[in-house]
């Protein structure tokens, strides 16, 4: 039954299979068919139009965060209309409890759930405003990315927890999450692929900031002067590749939906913070490399000498006391990437796991 739909009929007695249920000892025909057209399908039909209702919504955090505002304003809307539909629809119906006993743990485990959830999430919706002001947009868009994520984990945790309990689910408990954790599945796979592609490139940065930045800091902090050109080249091409390529690297793993919004946080730092710091190096010594050379030079036209100058002297230290600032920060941030990566690379495979587990054992089991 793989390709089976969720539709009216698969919850009412005109379902073929209906017949063939069996029922626990001591429930009857009877009280189980009154339950059902009462409360349990009433449930799952809040659940699932609330799940579809999302559905139009669910984009990646990234999307989310640089969203336009109409289209950020229509996201808040949806959510909104989601949260009215479970209070309204679900918050009635998973109160009453069930002869199935099966059946009654899972819907205990879905009230409760929604208990915190309300006391939580749905309070904070509610608490913020229909259309909240353009001033307000950036802390809307980071609450819709843990909002969304929350949502959509507990309806659909809540359908196929109730689903696998109903006694008409036992055929095909997963047939309706079945189309939901192939693509966790893949999301998941992408992202520890693409992760594993990440920390095999930072580790080519980390052989250079080992490589490079010790000797600088001791070259700079000894002398107090700007590094000479040829000795600022290495650095130069370093610095190039981290603001380039290397942030690339990092602006494409933002755009993967399984990313969580704890990495996207990170990771978005990362991604704003190294290429500026990059580029202030740069052009902090291109321009203090320039200045040093025009004092130098006017003095060699003034006194005739070798254009010694104790302005350029002074311009040399004060730049290079910015360059190692600067360049010590840039150290900090890679050091603290690093320390990251493998922490994120394990907690990525071990969702990984726990998706493929879901999708062989299915939700039931």
């Amino acid at each position: 039954m793989a390709g089976m739909r969720f539709n009216r009929s698969n919850l009412d007695s005109t379902d073929p299979d209906f017949h063939r249920l069996t029922l626990p000892e001591g429930v009857s025909e009877e009280r189980w068919c009154t339950e059902r057209d009462r409360w349990q399908n009433p449930r799952l039909r809040a659940l699932l139009g609330s799940l579809r209702r999302l559905s139009g919504v669910q984009e990646s955090n990234t999307a989310i965060l640089h969203a336009s505002p109409k289209r950020l304003l229509a996201i808040w809307s949806v959510v909104r209309e989601v949260v009215q539909a479970i209070r309204k629809d679900l918050g009635p119906v998973i109160e009453f409890p069930s002869v199935i006993p099966e059946l009654e743990h899972a819907r205990e485990a879905v009230a409760a759930n929604l208990a915190h959830l309300d006391l939580t999430l749905l309070a904070q919706v509610s608490d913020l405003p229909d259309e909240p002001p353009q001033q307000r947009h950036d802390d809307l868009r980071r609450f819709l990315c843990v909002a969304v994520g929350q949502l959509h984990a507990f309806l659909q945790d809540s359908f196929g927890n109730l689903m696998a309990a109903d006694p008409r689910g036992r055929f095909d408990a997963d047939y309706y999450l079945s189309k939901e954790f192939p693509r966790d599945v893949e999301e998941s796979e992408w992202l520890y692929t693409s992760v594993i592609s990440f920390d095999d490139d930072f580790r080519h940065v980390e052989n250079e900031r080992r490589r490079l930045f010790p000797s600088f800091f001791e070259q700079i902090a000894g002398r107090q002067r700007v590094p000479e050109p040829q000795d600022w080249a290495p650095i130069e091409s370093f610095l190039r590749f981290l603001s380039l390529d290397f942030s690339d690297n990092i602006r494409k793993i933002l755009s993967l939906r399984a990313i969580r919004i704890t990495e996207l946080d990170l990771l978005s730092h990362h991604a704003t913070e190294i290429p500026i710091t990059c580029r202030v190096l740069l052009e902090l010594y291109e321009s203090g490399r320039q200045s040093i050379n025009a004092l130098a030079f006017a003095q060699a036209r003034l006194d005739g000498g070798d254009g010694t100058s104790p302005h350029a002297e002074v311009v040399s230290a004060s730049v290079s006391g910015r360059l190692i600032q600067h360049a010590r920060g840039l150290d900090d941030s890679l050091r603290d990437l690093g320390a990251f990566i493998p922490l994120w690379r394990k907690g990525i495979s071990q969702r990984r796991a726990l998706a493929f587990r879901m999708s062989s054992n299915g939700p039931g089991d």
